[in-house]
């Protein structure tokens, strides 16, 4: 930010550089704080294009200006920056999810339609400011990313984007800081995590569970596993949460501590598929 000095001497030099200044008989009064008590000074007016005018009154109206311009350069820096961070900070197993969004979320059944729909009135209450968590539940390769990806970009993409979005495959995630256990260099720890999901206004949370394996196993999560969780659970009581899982809540609850599942799927807002199938596997003719 330019200081005071800085403004006056401009304002001065301008008025210099572009007319010839001459004093007139009349005076300005300013009563400004110094140290907290008032200080009253009357300044001379001056000749400045024809006009008579204070020049302490144009250098305020000049720093007021470009105080303005300032703020207004920031916030849309700022815009920009909370807008870039579901490309910079997202993290995809399935790099093909970038793109997805409703206009390339395919429909063939009843049950698809449907999901869209909910998917579609979910962001609408998003935007009306309503706080609560989505959970897509289904078989593997039904669409359950594309549709929650879907969601996470409409609400980046929003008029107003001083807001930030966030996607993050949960192995992937974990894959990472198993990396950083033994690798000091990485940036991708327990805590880093922990603190770039928490901040984020709305989060995805793809394939919840996965990372044990099978959906028919009777694994449960590691302790990192849970410390992370935990703490996201914990901090995102007033955030929107979206998670996509194979399993269902039972399941869930099984493989992770039954508070923190409670937790994360609190207030929640359910789309499940039952009868689509997969939508991954396609004959190829040639």
């Amino acid at each position: 930010m330019r200081k005071m000095s800085d403004v006056m001497t401009n304002v001065m030099q301008n008025l210099q550089k572009h007319t010839r200044m001459e004093s007139t008989s009349n005076y300005c009064t300013h009563t400004t704080l110094v140290f907290g008590k008032e200080v009253t000074k009357r300044h001379q007016m001056i000749m400045f294009d024809g006009k008579e005018v204070c020049p302490v009154c144009e250098i305020e109206r000049d720093t007021e200006e470009f105080e303005k311009r300032e703020a207004y350069r920031i916030k849309d820096a700022e815009k920009r920056a909370e807008y870039s961070i579901l490309e910079s900070k997202s993290l995809f197993k399935d790099k093909t999810l970038i793109n997805s969004g409703f206009k390339n979320y395919e429909t063939k059944d009843i049950e698809e339609i449907a999901n869209k729909k909910k998917a579609i009135k979910a962001v609408e209450q998003y935007r009306a400011g309503e706080v609560f968590n989505t959970f897509l539940q289904g078989d593997p390769g039904v669409g359950k990313s594309h549709l929650a990806m879907s969601i996470i970009r409409t609400m980046n993409e929003t008029d107003n984007q001083d807001r930030s979005c966030l996607f993050i495959d949960i192995d992937e995630m974990l894959s990472r800081v198993r990396d950083s256990f033994n690798n000091r260099e990485s940036i991708y720890t327990e805590q880093y995590f922990i603190q770039l999901l928490s901040k984020a206004d709305f989060l995805v949370l793809d394939d919840l569970g996965a990372e044990t394996g099978s959906t028919n196993t009777e694994k449960t999560a590691s302790d990192y596993t849970m410390r992370i969780l935990k703490g996201i659970a914990d901090s995102r009581q007033d955030k929107p949460t979206i998670f996509t899982s194979n399993l269902n809540r039972e399941a869930l609850g099984r493989m992770y501590d039954a508070k923190t599942v409670s937790r994360l799927l609190r207030n929640t807002y359910v789309i499940k598929f039952e009868d689509t199938t997969d939508k991954r596997i396609k004959n190829i003719e040639f």
